[in-house]
């Protein structure tokens, strides 16, 4: 009975965490990792099953953002290559070292200052899609996000996604799909890192991973499809706000704050949030407008 109700759990899991990742990029490590961390699962074998699941969720989640022309491909070879690189390394290290996480709180505050840039940005009006595509951001951004989301198994989203809707003028949309379809190249990496890395001890919790895998996959298509109905405006400062929440609960877990304001601090940013989606729609002409496709450069 007990092991019935861990794999349904699993299967919501992966489908709530796809339903968010999906739709917003990101998401899909940081709840799965939660969830199995929660089980009492040791790191290096959670990220393994982590990004196990996520190369079948990935797929599925790639295929249906490319129908949906979400997917920017040279941004997402840009991004996955180096991702894979950086996957691959963080495997390793996840399997040598004990000591990775001596950056975090710098690597959260800057990324909780670009998600509220990102929510200033499409507040005021002024997101994505406007003028030439970037990409010269993209390389090094994967290769971070590639070896985070293999250290902490949720590491690539909250980094690939701020900073390639920050610099690339690519509209919201396509930085969820160009990101997601990417990730598949970084987590494959990671899992053929940790199987070289640690082949005798690694063990990936197969029917815990097939049951994440088959609500990720079940969520994916309508993931894709909820991206692309999302006003851009409300999409971007959702994201942003996500950035923001995702990683100062990674900030505020590196240090003893007392529980009454960590959830001061959260109700504050749902009010923030709610008052963001709530606000009129700015200059509706100029996002009708991104929805045409930008000129293709490169940074």
């Amino acid at each position: 009975m007990l092991f019935a109700t861990t794999i349904l759990s699993s299967v919501a899991a992966g489908f709530v965490a796809q339903l968010v990742d999906g739709s917003l990029g990101m998401g899909f490590g940081t709840i799965t990792m939660t969830f199995l961390l929660g089980l009492g699962i040791a790191p290096a074998v959670a990220s393994a099953s982590v990004n196990v699941a996520t190369i079948a969720t990935g797929a599925v989640s790639a295929a249906s953002h490319h129908k949906l022309q979400n997917v920017h491909w040279p941004t997402t070879l840009k991004l996955g290559i180096p991702g894979a690189v950086g996957g691959f390394a963080g495997a390793w290290a996840l399997a040598s070292l004990t000591r990775l996480d001596a950056a975090t709180p710098v690597t959260s505050t800057i990324l909780i200052i670009l998600g509220a840039v990102i929510v200033w940005r499409f507040v005021k009006g002024r997101g994505a899609g406007h003028g030439p595509v970037r990409s010269g951001f993209a390389i090094p951004t994967g290769l971070v996000g590639g070896f985070l989301a293999a250290v902490g198994g949720g590491g690539w989203g909250p980094v690939t996604m701020p900073i390639t809707l920050t610099t690339s003028r690519l509209e919201p949309h396509r930085v969820v799909g160009s990101v997601s379809t990417a990730q598949v190249f970084a987590s494959a990496a990671a899992v053929i890192g940790f199987w070289l890395a640690v082949p005798d001890t690694l063990t990936v919790l197969w029917p815990i991973v097939v049951g994440m895998a088959v609500g990720g996959m079940a969520a994916a298509p309508l993931a894709a499809w909820l991206t692309r109905k999302i006003p851009t405006a409300k999409l971007g400062s959702t994201i942003g706000m996500l950035v923001i929440a995702l990683n100062l609960r990674t900030l505020l877990g590196n240090f003893a704050v007392p529980w009454p304001v960590v959830t001061g601090l959260y109700l504050l940013l749902a009010a923030v949030w709610a008052l963001v989606l709530a606000a009129p729609k700015r200059k509706a002409a100029k996002e009708a407008g991104q929805e045409a496709a930008p000129v293709e450069a490169e940074a």
